[in-house]
């Protein structure tokens, strides 16, 4: 988030405004009246109206109308996150209804009897352009509302006696830490905190974190036991399901609701506790960001000395919260921490953080020291995609000798870095990148993020080792996860029913189409094909249930590649969508142990298909199903790729997944 301060000359014209505009400064009754007012404008008021309001306020330096800042703090922070997350929704789910669309008006050109189901997708493109509008609008008016509610805050607690502001900051924590006010309260809090809070605060959101960490380590502890139950019903649906050609039994259905409740309630608990300890993060670094001298050298020793000790996780939000601190000389002496940092997941950590807050000393300490060459394959990893995301011009001839050196997935995470600072694409072909660099090297112009220009050369194409759904990868250690829900009979052709409504008929396959499931099929043969021999691999399966082609991961030879391949093309499809249980398999499968040490996972790369909505698990919550994969892949380091088949899959859960886990995400 980018901070709009008030500015000194705002400040004095609002001061004035308030002898004028807002009233001269009087008794009680004029500073009520001064509130009310406030009230009114941060409603209807243009920004500088709003910022001139506010500033008259906190010139007030009245600490009965703490509450009257904190209401309109609270209101902004929950509508803002609200039309951010909505913002973000509305984007995926437009790319790909754009998508669909465009296949649909593909096939009506070859069929003419289609044309009629074009216009609701024509009309849901535009309603989704609408949506996507409207949330945009709210964001670009509330972000600068926002900073400026923040830094006046900040002035309003500072101008407080101390006894006042502590009894304001307690109160803030009283309503932080109270279970029984809504989350998004509880956050607002917290993020008025870090913008106002006294010296020490991001201390004190450093114990909050250790003591969040604590309990939602309890809480995972205790889950284990009651998924044993969950996973009974589960199964059990599947069979039923099986043999009822993919019904469920209302009965089952209720059971199977009962008996989840208790975990589902334990999980959901979980996740907040990972929203308030990330919260506490950027409210830390907020905080810390304020101090200044040797109150804040007590603080970052303190946070230093913290991190050393934490634990569930509570580690690696401390780090991050140093390295989010917009401050050169904390982060200077982060980058001096990570070659002596003896935990791989901590020196991942801190390149995560530096180059998340764009520090230009990092690319240096990088490209300089030892990170690209570390024992740890995920340290290399994330230094190369920290050299892509910091744009470091210099590193490029760096990586592509690197690329020579890698194997497995480093090598392709290099690949994505070097795509990613040149805009071109020669694959693992090293020859032809030092061919490109030798000519280019030069005069080439890094292209800024997100506006990359990839042209994948004819020569590179034809290096290309292991592909599912056009996702290369080079990893020799992956996982398959794939979708087997009733939904992938349905046809790959999008015609009458592209969003799979069960009160419509299905699109089933026509002569000349291919099911999901069949394309699938076709897509993980080709897959173990391009997987090399003494690669470590397994492939899961979901509906209702959660399976594995072997109870354990096995090393690719010839005979295995066979026999995975006559497995893969028997399979049928039946049941439901549990997206959440299949993705805790995989992850426990590879090794993904959670924590704060590397776990040095047994895999480092998953392929997850689906072709729909998840409908059974333990949770079928997009932000919950993807608060738990990043916990629990924080330290290993596992990248996600996502594959979504069909206009239902979910757009916004899989294209999440797959950004937050270093993956690439690819819709049919």
């Amino acid at each position: 988030m980018h901070l709009h301060p008030l500015s000194p000359a705002i400040v004095v014209a609002a001061l004035v405004l308030a002898g004028g505009a807002f009233g001269a400064r009087g008794g009680p009754d004029d500073d009520a009246e001064l509130a009310a007012r406030f009230s009114r404008t941060v409603l209807t008021g243009s920004l500088d109206e709003r910022r001139e309001a506010l500033a008259a306020l906190v010139s007030l330096a009245d600490p009965g109308q703490a509450e009257v800042l904190e209401a309109e703090f609270a209101r902004v922070s929950i509508k803002l996150r609200g039309a951010r997350d909505a913002a973000f929704r509305a984007r995926y789910a437009l790319d790909r209804q754009r998508e669909l669309l465009a296949r649909m008006e593909l096939n009506a050109g070859r069929d003419s009897t289609l044309e009629e189901y074009l216009a609701p997708q024509r009309e849901r493109v535009g309603e989704l352009v609408e949506e996507l509008a409207e949330q945009r609008a709210i964001v670009g008016d509330l972000d600068p509302w926002y900073d400026s509610l923040g830094e006046g805050a900040g002035s309003f607690f500072a101008s407080l006696p101390s006894g006042k502001r502590k009894k304001i900051e307690g109160a803030l924590w009283d309503t932080l830490e109270d279970e029984a006010v809504e989350l998004t309260e509880r956050l607002a809090a917290l993020e008025m905190l870090g913008c106002g809070g006294s010296e020490g605060t991001a201390v004190s959101l450093q114990k909050l974190i250790a003591d969040i960490c604590a309990e939602s380590g309890k809480l995972k502890r205790k889950l284990p036991r009651l998924m044993v139950d969950v996973r009974k019903f589960e199964a059990r649906l599947q069979r039923e399901q099986e043999q009822l050609g993919g019904k469920i039994s209302a009965a089952l259905m209720e059971q199977y609701q009962r008996a989840k409740r208790e975990a589902s309630d334990m999980q959901r608990r979980v996740t907040h506790l990972s929203f308030l300890s990330d919260a506490a993060v950027a409210a830390g670094a907020r905080g810390l960001a304020r101090e200044e001298g040797k109150v804040q050298e007590r603080s970052v020793t303190a946070l230093l000395r913290a991190q050393k000790k934490g634990h569930n996780g509570a580690r690696q939000r401390i780090l991050a919260m140093l390295g989010g601190t917009a401050d050169e000389g904390i982060r200077a002496r982060l980058r001096g921490m990570i070659e002596g940092e003896e935990e791989a997941s901590a020196r991942a950590a801190m390149i995560d953080a530096l180059a998340a807050a764009g520090d230009g000393g990092l690319a240096e300490l990088l490209l300089g020291g030892g990170a690209l060459t570390d024992e740890s394959w995920h340290v290399r990893a994330r230094a190369a995609a920290a050299l892509a995301r910091l744009r470091s011009r210099v590193a490029v001839g760096v990586l592509i000798e690197r690329l020579e050196a890698e194997g497995g997935r480093v090598r392709t995470d290099i690949q994505a870095a070097l795509r990613s600072l040149t805009g071109e694409d020669f694959g693992a072909n090293v020859e032809l990148w030092r061919r490109w660099f030798a000519e280019r090297g030069g005069d080439f112009v890094v292209p800024p993020l997100g506006e990359l220009e990839e042209r994948a050369s004819e020569e590179a194409l034809g290096s290309v080792g292991m592909t599912f759904f056009g996702i290369q990868s080079d990893s020799r250690r992956v996982l398959f996860v794939l979708d087997l829900s009733g939904s992938m009979e349905f046809s790959m052709v999008p015609r009458k029913n592209p969003e799979d409504d069960p009160g419509k008929p299905y699109d089933m396959p026509r002569k000349g189409e291919i099911s999901r499931l069949t394309a699938a099929k076709r897509a993980i043969v080709k897959s173990l094909g391009g997987v090399e021999d003494g690669s470590v691999f397994n492939i899961i399966f979901y509906a209702s249930d959660v399976w594995t082609w072997n109870d354990d991961l096995v090393v690719m030879d010839p005979e295995t590649r066979s026999e995975a391949m006559r497995f893969c093309e028997s399979l049928e499809a039946v049941g439901a969508t549990n997206i959440y249980g299949a993705l805790k398999v995989a992850l426990e499968q590879a090794g993904a142990a959670g924590g704060d040490e590397w776990s040095e996972p047994k895999i480092d790369t998953i392929f997850f298909l689906s072709d729909g909505r998840a409908t059974v698990g333990l949770s079928t919550d997009a932000d919950e199903t993807l608060a738990f994969v990043r916990e629990r892949n924080a330290t290993a380091g596992i990248v996600i790729h996502t594959i979504g088949l069909s206009g239902a899959q979910d757009a916004y859960l899989l294209r999440s997944l797959a950004e937050q886990n270093g993956g690439s995400y690819t819709s049919r």
